[in-house]
């Protein structure tokens, strides 16, 4: 290979280049395992970073004091001015800077960019000293890790492995599974399963699903639900997204009989990707689909309008988004108006009927009586044996 052809576009050759990464990844990493430099007060100048990177041994040719310190000006500089800092290739890590001194006994430390912001024309005449500041915060981290492991369907195994994981990248460790109490349910998610529904989604192509349902069986002498497939199997399905929506993982799709569908991820217990391709309507929005489908409910929407109790406000909320419009407002009652499926306003209405009234469409509030008529019926009546 010609020594024009071992050059990149920059005039660096090759080898440099990588020389340059291999140098910015073992800074990060001396400064990390090392020094273990992650605030002002564990900080190191340029001479001690250099001698770590020599003991180090793991740079053929370590970097002189000298061009050492304008390497580590310019990997501060450009992580100030980087707007997102996940892009960084040494992430979770940001370098950071500051200036060390002392008066009265005291030390205090100010950052470089507060210093050259006073000072916008000079050097400073103090040491520089550098550490690693992690991108997210302790109690961001700390989200982080309840998230995994409050969510039901993530199985022990698979918490325990995202858990090392953060762990690895916090530095401040986060809770062991076992400081957060959660409901795990047996129905676990499939990952293998999850990624054929993104590479479907991300691809564009129909998939095939077997789709379950909980049945009541004779385990070890007592009944046990059990997943198992339901009748009307296999389902076919143009999907548009996955979506997050009252505890549960809904692959969002188009069936060519009933139209847009959900289905909840945990239930799948096979997913095939097909050859057919799908296009995502221009007009469909997850986040509109999810606030106008209550608890998930697919189905034809029509206009609604409740009439409830100043008390509901908050459950309205958490069922309907803040979208919805309110108005009315008067002796402790106020109007919404809906537009959704009837089958998901009619699930929030029955467990909510002391404080909710159907204004319209008088066909849904004759349907509810007459639903409440029976159940009256069946209470006053002798026990199901």
């Amino acid at each position: 290979m010609s020594e024009r052809q071992n050059q990149v576009s920059d005039g660096v050759g090759r080898g440099d280049y990588h020389k340059k990464y291999d140098t910015m990844d073992e800074i990060f990493r001396a400064l990390e395992h090392e020094a273990k430099a992650f605030s002002p007060e564990s900080a190191v100048g340029v001479k001690e970073l250099s001698t770590l990177l020599k003991n180090c041994g793991n740079l053929a040719k370590p970097p002189a004091p000298r061009t050492l310190s304008e390497l580590l000006s310019r990997l501060y500089h450009e992580g100030l001015f980087r707007e997102d800092p996940w892009e960084g290739r040494q992430f979770p890590w940001r370098l950071e800077c500051v200036l060390r001194s002392t008066a009265g006994g005291v030390t205090s430390y100010e950052p470089l960019c507060q210093w050259e912001a006073r000072h916008p024309d000079q050097s400073p005449n103090r040491a520089m000293l550098y550490y690693l500041e992690n991108v997210l915060t302790p109690s961001e981290w700390k989200m982080f890790a309840d998230m995994v492991q409050v969510y039901p369907y993530i199985s022990l195994e698979h918490s325990r492995k995202f858990l090392r994981v953060l762990n690895r990248m916090s530095r401040r460790p986060v809770l062991d599974l076992e400081d957060r109490y959660t409901f795990r349910r047996a129905g676990a998610l499939d990952f293998a399963l999850l990624e054929t529904l993104d590479t479907a989604i991300y691809k564009r192509r129909w998939v095939r699903i077997t789709y379950g349902e909980y049945r009541l069986r004779q385990e070890g002498g007592r009944l046990k639900p059990v997943l198992v497939p339901r009748a009307h199997n296999p389902i076919d399905l143009g999907p548009y997204a996955l979506i997050w929506s009252n505890g549960y993982y809904y692959l969002v799709g188009f069936h060519r009989e009933l139209g847009v569908l959900n289905l909840r991820v945990d239930r799948m217990l096979a997913v095939e990707l097909l050859t057919q391709t799908v296009e995502r309507p221009a007009s469909f929005d997850p986040t509109v689909y999810r606030d106008c489908s209550p608890v998930m409910y697919a189905g034809e929407r029509r206009n609604l309008v409740l009439r409830c109790r100043d008390a509901l406000l908050n459950v309205v909320l958490d069922f309907f988004g803040p979208s919805v419009r309110f108005f009315d407002q008067r002796d402790g009652w106020f109007s919404v108006s809906l537009h959704v499926p009837p089958e998901g306003a009619k699930l929030f209405i029955r467990q909510y009927i002391h404080s909710v009234d159907v204004v319209s469409p008088p066909e849904l509030r004759q349907e509810l009586a007459e639903e409440l008529r029976q159940a009256v019926a069946r209470l006053e009546g002798a026990p199901l044996t």
